[in-house]
């Protein structure tokens, strides 16, 4: 027979346990008094002006306090792409890959404003694999 404290220890337990495998698949950002939590499918790309990491989706930028790294860490498995040294780019919204020059090339994306983000050289094989392009 479990005493009381055996009890609670074993609810101790499985709730860190539940915590520990619980992930939380949002991005959060500020807007003045209030967080907004985005899923990942809503953001078009991400950029990093100036040391603070902003959220694209609708047209609109969001501060967030998430470095680049550790949004690219967070997203990669959710099919985002570190295109460039200071953007992320959401897969699903690459209308097409632009050739400016031969050593400059950038992406056009379907979002509200047809932004485009640029595309380092170095990443434009790896970018062409995930795309399965030859």
């Amino acid at each position: 027979m479990e005493t009381k404290k055996e009890t609670e220890s074993y609810e101790t337990d499985a709730s860190l346990e539940i915590e520990q495998t619980f992930q939380l698949n949002k991005i959060s950002a500020k807007v003045e008094d209030k967080i907004i939590l985005f899923d990942p499918q809503e953001i078009d790309y991400i950029e990093s002006k100036n040391g603070q990491s902003i959220l694209f989706t609708r047209g609109e930028g969001f501060s967030t306090g998430l470095t680049l790294k550790e949004l690219e860490l967070q997203l990669q498995s959710q099919g985002f792409f570190r295109c460039h040294r200071s953007y992320i780019v959401n897969l699903q919204k690459i209308r097409e890959v632009i050739t400016w020059t031969r050593n400059s090339y950038s992406l056009s994306l379907i979002d509200k404003k047809s932004s485009e983000v640029p595309l380092s050289k170095s990443k434009l094989a790896k970018l062409k694999e995930l795309l399965g392009v030859e």
